[in-house]
């Protein structure tokens, strides 16, 4: 079963395009919605320079895993937010957006290669938990062709218990079955399948072809596994399961055939509706970063959203069933459960407000004021509060500031209420000192912070009206790269979110157009880069006001309009980089 709840963090643009063809999910009308989040690894690391993207918008995340997008269209019951990172399996979520900040928290999969095998010949990948797969031998690249030689195989095995399952599996638990009905999904294991040739080129099953996947069922959920379950692979292109065979169970493991890779799952579906959830304290405040899970009846596992700065969470859950609603404190506490439903097919619901006794729950308010160096108020910018006290390692909220306020609700847990907050000026480029501090309830007021530590090298750009894309690591700067005789300024990720400038017979500062230089960024348009070059249609301008040498800064500023496959569009951007 499914609550794909607010989990996140930032990045959405309009869905229209991408709408999934499913009969009975309606996703409402196009809203404006703000998002933040935290990209991390399965072992917890933060993840830098990964791309966010949703529809046309793409950032990257900072040093610590963060992203942030504000003001941003998306559906009003769908909003699907996609990540990479080279070296990385692609993560996804899927997520019903509420009128608040909607926090997205996403965990990569390192891509990592379990064995090698050979084309055309049988061959077995086993983990060691009896999970599996056979191949008859037959594979194919991504332009259809057959292929011959050593194929690397990563297989990843992601089970129900999981603590990290919502944050780990792709999209969430919404679905489209072999009807096109809209249904979601309760989990009974999920495996992820990559096939990487000697080019380092991606393959898949040959047409006509299948392999054998073999599923370990959770020791907890055997007695209610049926015989027979439905398959479901993930579409990565609009974010949703579909229902593509079925698997027979075998002793404790699920066995089925399957025609390709990616992700695949074995589910029993159900019917779904909305549900939207609201929490506050006995003081009638909302409370922020509480993890609401909901429970199927007879289910071993929930799935599980958290709160944002309203309280709020919202996402699809089964319909005509009895549920159990469970809230959690910061440390995975049960501070309030409850039986809920049944709702009907295909309804929206609004719960009840869910008073907080003052008992079950500490809370801190935790206000201030981000100011720049200057002392102004930053007026572009977020504070990021962390506490060192849980082992969740999604402990980490984001506010963006108003005018340089910042309030954040929160509960706590523990004896000690230490934290840490870091202020970031956008505008400046600027941040302040991580500043630890002791809390004190109900109200910590921890006064003006001053963003005043620069930022070394950074590039920024603005396409159209859209949010500004903000790239502070992962920077390369070079007159000895792929361009020869000129200047090369690019990211090292080669995810659909990057920015690269090619500078042909570069030899001093001075301004530059299209007819000597090509520029790759994230475009406004879904799965696409633009390139912009010496055509006819493109007329931007390029001035180099520094060139420093190995070891010093270039500095440059671009600004003008192109026309792509999406429309007329402007661009202007700053970098300020170093020498390499």
């Amino acid at each position: 079963m499914s609550i794909f709840l607010i989990t996140c963090l930032i990045g959405c643009v309009s869905e229209e395009s991408l709408e999934p063809n499913i009969n009975d999910y309606d996703q409402g009308n196009s809203v404006s919605r703000d998002f933040h989040g935290q990209i991390l690894d399965t072992s917890g690391n933060p993840i830098n320079n990964a791309t966010v993207s949703i529809g046309a918008i793409s950032v990257q995340t900072n040093s610590s895993g963060l992203f942030t997008i504000q003001n941003v269209t998306v559906k009003e019951k769908f909003a699907y937010i996609k990540v990479s990172k080279t070296g990385f399996v692609n993560g996804s979520r899927v997520i019903v957006p509420t009128p608040g900040d909607n926090r997205i928290n996403i965990m990569l999969i390192p891509s990592t290669t379990i064995a090698t095998i050979n084309s055309g010949i049988n061959s077995e990948v086993e983990l060691s938990n009896g999970t599996k797969v056979k191949f008859d031998g037959s594979f194919k690249d991504a332009n259809g062709n057959a292929y011959s030689g050593n194929i690397q195989v990563g297989l990843y095995h992601l089970k129900p218990s999981n603590t990290y399952l919502n944050q780990i599996m792709p999209g969430s638990l919404l679905a489209s079955n072999s009807n096109g009905d809209a249904r979601i999904l309760e989990t009974f294991g999920m495996v992820h399948v990559e096939l990487i040739g000697n080019s380092g080129q991606k393959l898949n099953l040959a047409n006509g072809h299948t392999a054998e996947v073999t599923f370990e069922i959770d020791p907890t959920q055997l007695s209610l596994a049926p015989q027979t379950i439905p398959l479901w692979s993930f579409d990565e292109a609009i974010g949703l399961w579909k229902e593509e065979g079925s698997a027979t169970k075998v002793g404790n493991k699920y066995v089925g055939n399957v025609s390709h890779f990616s992700w695949w799952n074995c589910d029993a579906p159900f019917e779904q509706c909305n549900l939207n959830v609201t929490t506050n304290n006995a003081a009638g405040l909302a409370i922020s970063n509480l993890n609401v899970e909901i429970i199927r009846p007879l289910q071993s596992y929930g799935t599980t959203g958290i709160t944002n700065s309203f309280g709020q969470v919202s996402g699809i859950v089964p319909a005509n069933e009895t549920l159990t609603i469970k809230v959690k404190d910061y440390c995975g506490n049960v501070i309030y459960s409850s039986s809920i439903g049944p709702f009907s097919s295909n309804s929206s619901n609004v719960l009840p407000i869910i008073i907080l006794s003052q008992s079950s729950i500490s809370t801190l308010n935790i206000a201030g004021t981000l100011k720049t160096c200057s002392n102004n108020n930053v007026t572009n910018g977020l504070v990021k509060l962390v506490n060192p006290n849980t082992s969740n390692y999604f402990s980490t909220i984001i506010q963006p500031v108003s005018n340089g306020a910042f309030s954040l609700n929160t509960s706590i847990c523990g004896s000690s209420q230490v934290f840490k907050v870091i202020g970031e000026d956008y505008l400046n480029l600027q941040t302040t000192d991580t500043i630890n501090f002791t809390a004190s309830a109900p109200i910590t007021n921890i006064g003006v912070i001053n963003a005043c530590n620069t930022i070394n090298e950074f590039i920024t750009y603005q396409v159209d009206n859209n949010a500004v894309n903000y790239i502070f690591t992962g920077i390369n700067a070079t007159t000895n790269g792929p361009v020869g005789n000129g200047l090369f300024v690019g990211t090292t990720t080669n995810s659909p979110s990057y920015f690269n400038l090619s500078v042909f017979n570069f030899n001093s500062i001075g301004l530059y157009t299209t007819s000597s230089f090509s520029m790759q960024f994230s475009g406004v348009s879904f799965g696409s880069v633009t390139i912009l070059n010496g055509s006819t249609v493109n007329n931007v301008q390029l001035v180099v006001s520094q060139f420093g040498s190995i070891g010093g800064f270039i500095d440059f500023t671009f600004n003008g309009n192109y026309t792509d496959s999406t429309g007329n569009h402007t661009i202007a951007g700053t970098a300020h980089v170093i020498r390499d």
